[in-house]
């Protein structure tokens, strides 16, 4: 067991019990698969099984209802409209008016700096951001004026109010 440990990364470890996880749930039976939101499809076996999703890893996107359009990849981020649907899913205030990020690049300056998904672009250089194309002019902008990086002001995942600074 110990050389098994010392030849496995952390995160090959944690998948491998997830797995162990998902299939140990597939076995409790039905009443465990009302309770748990999210299934996950296990290749070996050729199955699906209900997992439950934890919010763990804010890095992992979650399955995001959406319009038939795909997030806008820019700085690290995927960012699309935050529509009602979103701010129901993410808990958003209704009030909250911006952008939602939905992934986040790991190894991203974005990531470095804390931004995860769930989080709310709501300003980018002191300007409302209301789509994802907002935020493409507001970069492209910033470069022409030779800019070497942005400032963005967030409603965070967990409610707050922040400012994050990322370089263009």
């Amino acid at each position: 067991m110990i050389a098994w440990y010392q030849n496995e990364s952390l995160t090959t470890i944690a998948r491998q019990l997830v797995c162990i996880s998902a299939v140990v749930g597939a076995l409790a039976g039905p009443g465990l698969s009302e309770e748990l939101n999210c299934r996950w499809f296990i290749p070996a076996t050729g199955t699906t099984v209900p997992v439950r999703c934890d919010d763990a890893n804010p890095h992992i996107a979650a399955p995001i209802p959406q319009e038939g359009q795909p997030g806008k990849a820019l700085l690290g981020l995927t960012v699309v409209p935050l529509t009602q649907d979103l701010k129901d899913a993410y808990g958003i205030d209704k009030t909250v008016n911006g952008v939602l990020v939905t992934q986040v690049d790991l190894n991203s300056e974005a990531e470095e700096r804390g931004m995860t998904r769930g989080d709310v672009i709501l300003q980018t250089n002191q300007e409302a951001v209301s789509s994802p194309e907002d935020l493409a002019r507001s970069l492209d902008t910033a470069a022409k004026d030779g800019r070497k990086a942005i400032s963005l002001l967030l409603s965070t995942s967990r409610g707050q109010i922040q400012h994050v600074s990322l370089s263009l």
